[in-house]
């Protein structure tokens, strides 16, 4: 019998007035340092109800469905769906720390979720399934499915270079570079030429940081009660961060925990799905949206997007092709 794997989506409405409020009421950054915090992070591109169809239709084997909000549920949404369970951040997250606008806080504690499953995978808002997946793509043998390649951390504007930097130093705080080169499987032939990655950081006395797919992370539940036991101050105090800050951990820490331990099935999980950064030229993605190039899709906002209203209509459109009905996820 297949052991149960959930999803996990987290998901804010941006355009929403009361939210927008509640958040200004609190964030008296400056536009600069607000960084993924700004307005721009929060656009609503209108294709949310687009996951759903594509949970239903590409992975109709999923045990639940949790869906982690602010007190914000899609207007189109069927919360009596039998596998879906709506999460408020008041469900896990204590009172003293919110209301919270800040993804790392709020991702800490997806273990928190009552009912959730040993094995779950965690979706951004922005991937999305576009061709069928199988419980394997993501789980073997009760173990998540990944790649513990070798990479070097990149610094770059309102990047998560701070909190991967602070991901690696509990990292290295626990496991040496010998034990992480033989106990996590970094040398596997699976990776194909992303095995070139981890060759060339071998050199180095210490482990710097691993390469990242921008793909949905599957987890143990374990492992997040694992790390919370070893290291909760910089959890709490990450938890207590209302808005991103450079002394935050992120999620990525329990993926390196899996990874450093060896807890995890090795494999090319790039040739699972790909990223898009969205532009003013956007062909591509759509071409690749309605053929169904890829299992997974990561959809990224470009922010800097001249024609908005126009992209954004050729986005669903494009997930209208590939999606034509509802699903039992919706209204």
């Amino acid at each position: 019998m297949m052991d149960k794997i959930d999803f996990v989506v987290t998901w804010v409405n941006g355009a929403d007035k009361r939210w927008q409020a509640k958040r200004a009421e609190f964030d008296n950054r400056s536009l600069s340092k607000a960084g993924m915090s700004s307005d721009k992070a929060y656009r609503d591109w209108g294709t949310f109800k687009y996951w759903f169809r594509g949970v239903e239709k590409f992975a109709p084997w999923i045990n639940k469905v949790y869906l982690v909000t602010d007190d914000q549920i899609p207007t189109w949404l069927n919360i009596d769906h039998e596998k879906l369970v709506v999460i408020d951040h008041t469900d896990i997250i204590a009172k003293e720390y919110l209301p919270v606008f800040n993804s790392n806080a709020i991702e800490m504690n997806l273990h928190r979720i009552k009912g959730l499953a040993e094995n779950f995978v965690y979706f951004n808002d922005d991937m999305y399934l576009t061709a069928p997946v199988a419980p394997t793509d993501f789980f073997q043998a009760g173990l998540p499915v990944d790649m513990a390649v070798l990479s070097p951390i990149v610094a770059e504007e309102n990047g998560t270079a701070n909190f991967q930097v602070n991901d690696m130093e509990i990292i290295n705080k626990y496991f040496t570079r010998n034990e992480i080169i033989k106990n996590g499987r970094i040398l596997s032939l699976k990776y194909g030429k992303n095995l070139i990655r981890s060759l060339l950081q071998l050199p180095s006395k210490f482990i710097c940081g691993y390469y990242e797919p921008h793909l949905p992370l599957k987890f143990k539940r374990s492992t997040f009660e694992k790390v919370w036991e070893k290291e909760s101050q910089i959890l709490t105090e990450t938890t207590a961060t209302r808005f991103r800050d450079k002394s935050n951990v992120n999620l990525w820490l329990f993926r390196y925990w899996q990874l450093a331990t060896g807890e995890f099935v090795p494999k090319n999980t790039d040739k699972l799905g790909n990223l898009y950064s969205l532009s003013n030229d956007n062909s591509q993605i759509f071409s690749d949206l309605v053929t169904s190039k890829h299992k997974i899709m990561c959809i990224n906002d470009g922010f800097e997007i001249a024609e908005l209203e126009k992209q954004m209509v050729l986005l669903q459109d494009s997930f209208a092709k590939l999606f034509p009905k509802k699903s039992t996820f919706e209204k």
